[in-house]
């Protein structure tokens, strides 16, 4: 019996609409530090990629190397 009701609180909505995710605005100070230099390169796909193309954004670049 406790499974049951365990189970049942577990359905969600049954409306079949999508949930609704709400993104938070970043906004990011630039003032006092030196631009990026430019970086590009190509992509596992094998199309260009340049720093540039994401100016004004947020970027994260990991670099590992497996030595």
């Amino acid at each position: 019996m406790l499974v049951a009701v365990i189970a049942s609180g577990c359905g969600g909505s049954q409306d079949g609409a999508a949930p609704t995710v709400e993104t938070p605005q970043t906004t990011v100070t630039t003032a006092g530090r030196p631009p990026a230099p430019p970086l590009s390169g190509t992509t596992i796909d094998g199309e260009s990629i340049a720093l540039g193309d994401f100016q004004g954004r947020p970027v994260l670049i990991n670099v590992w190397s497996s030595w």
